[in-house]
C-alpha cells in the first residue's frame, strides 16, 4: 500500500514535531511524520532542556534570539506551561582560551579563586523538553499533521537524482518532499538515501540527585556551566541535574549508564558547592549529543537530490534551537527559502565548500 502526501518528515524529536508545526501554519497540504517508536522518545526527552544567548558566533545567538520567545509565549501558543524557568546561564572560565573565547560575546564578572571570571545571561534558562516537544506535537496535529508512531522508514524511494518517497513495513509514503529528523541518526537515515550526512552520535550523561533543600542551592540558582571541568548543574524540581560525560569517547549509539563516571561527578559537584557534599545520587541516565563537525546544526535541502531536507546536528542545542530550526525548515520547503532570518550557515553544503566555522561554546 502506497500513501501520499505534500511532506513526510521523519522523526518526531522536537526538531520533526516543529517543522511539522510550522508546515501546518504555514497551509501545506497533507503532513506525515513518520516515528520509529513514540513521538519524543529520542534524545530530546533526555536533554537538559538549557536556552541560551551565549555563543561565540552570531548564529547561535540570532538562532537563541527567536527561539527564546517561543519558550517565554509557550503557554499562549501551546496552552502548556513549559517549565521554561528563567534563571540564567552562568559559564565558568578557567583557561585563557576560554577568556578570550568569552570576551568576544559578553564582559566578564569575577568568581572563585581558580575561575578567571564567568558569563551570565540572565533571560536564559531551561524548561521541560518533554512537555515541549510533546506539546508541539499536539498543536501540529490540531492543525491537520499525522504522527504515525511505531512506523520505522526502511529505505528511500529514487528516481535518479530525486527522492520521492520512503518505505516502511506499512507501506509507502511518497511526497514531494522528504525530510531527515531523526537527531543523532541521521547520518545512519541519510546512508539509507545515499547521501552523506555528517552528524555522528556523542553520550552524554545526567545524574539525579535527592531533593535538596532550596535554602543551601536555591530554587532560582542559575543553569551552571563549566566547560573547564566538562561539567553542568542545574535545579531540577526538588533535587539538581548534574551533567558530565567524556570529550574523547569513541562516537556510539550506546545509551548505557558509565557508572565509572559517578565519582567525578560528585568531585566536580562539591568543588563547585560545597553544599552538594551532604547530597545524594538518586539516578542517572544518558542521551546522545548529535555531532557535525562545525558543532553547528543543518537546516538544508541535500545538495544533487532533489526533494530530500535535513534538519539535524545541532551538537547539544537541538531543544534550545528547535522552534527556530523548524520554522526556518518549513520556510524553506513553502518558499524556496528560510524568510525568518538568513539561514545560510546551516547549509548542508558548507562542509565541502570549507566554509564551516566550529561553535566552541559546545560543550560535550
Amino acid at each position: 500500500m502506497t500513501e501520499t502526501a505534500e511532506v513526510v518528515i521523519v522523526g518526531a524529536g522536537i526538531m520533526g514535531v516543529s517543522t511539522a508545526y510550522h508546515l501546518a501554519r504555514l497551509g501545506v497540504g497533507r503532513v506525515v511524520v513518520l516515528e520509529r517508536d513514540t513521538v519524543c522518545s529520542g534524545s530530546t526527552a533526555l536533554a537538559s532542556g538549557g536556552i541560551r544567548h551565549q555563543y561565540a558566533n552570531r548564529l547561535g545567538i540570532e538562532l537563541t534570539t527567536h527561539s527564546i520567545v517561543t519558550y517565554e509565549r509557550f503557554r499562549e501558543e501551546f496552552g502548556v506551561d513549559p517549565q521554561f524557568r528563567q534563571h540564567g546561564y552562568l559559564i565558568l572560565i578557567a583557561t585563557d582560551d576560554e577568556l578570550a573565547t568569552a570576551r568576544r560575546s559578553v564582559s566578564l564578572q569575577r568568581n572563585t579563586d581558580d575561575l578567571l571570571g564567568a558569563t551570565y545571561t540572565p533571560r536564559d534558562g531551561y524548561a521541560d523538553p518533554y512537555l515541549c516537544a510533546t506539546a508541539i506535537a499536539a498543536r501540529a496535529r490540531d492543525l491537520g499533521v499525522e504522527i504515525k508512531q511505531q512506523h520505522e522508514v526502511s529505505g528511500f524511494i529514487r528516481d535518479g537524482d530525486r527522492v520521492r518517497g520512503v518505505t516502511t513495513a506499512a507501506g509507502a509514503f511518497e511526497a514531494r518532499a522528504v525530510v531527515i529528523a531523526t537527531g543523532a541518526w541521521s547520518g545512519v537515515v541519510g546512508a539509507l538515501a545515499g547521501v552523506d550526512i555528517p552528524v555522528r552520535p556523542h553520550r552524554r550523561h545526567k545524574f539525579m540527585t535527592a531533593p535538596f533543600p532550596v535554602d543551601r542551592i536555591p530554587a532560582a540558582t542559575p543553569f551552571v556551566i563549566d566547560p573547564h571541568r566538562n561539567f553542568s548543574l542545574r535545579r531540577e524540581g526538588p533535587g539538581l541535574l548534574l551533567g558530565h560525560g567524556r570529550r574523547d569517547e569513541p562516537d556510539s549509539f550506546s545509551t548505557e549508564i558509565d557508572r565509572s563516571l559517578e565519582p567525578g561527578v560528585v568531585e566536580r559537584a562539591i568543588h563547585r558547592a560545597p553544599a552538594l557534599a551532604d547530597a545524594k545520587l538518586m539516578r542517572a541516565y544518558a542521551g546522545l549529543y548529535e555531532m557535525t563537525p562545525d558543532q553547528t546544526g543543518i537546516v538544508s535541502a541535500v545538495p544533487g537530490v532533489a526533494g530530500l531536507h535535513v534538519i539535524a546536528g545541532f551538537s547539544g542545542h537541538g531543544f534550545m534551537h528547535g522552534p527556530i530550526a523548524g520554522q526556518l525548515m518549513a520556510e524553506m520547503l513553502v518558499h524556496g527559502r528560510a524568510v525568518t532570518m538568513d539561514a545560510a550557515a546551516l547549509d548542508l553544503a558548507r562542509f565541502a565548500r570549507g566554509e564551516a566555522h566550529v561553535e566552541p561554546l559546545t560543550f560535550v
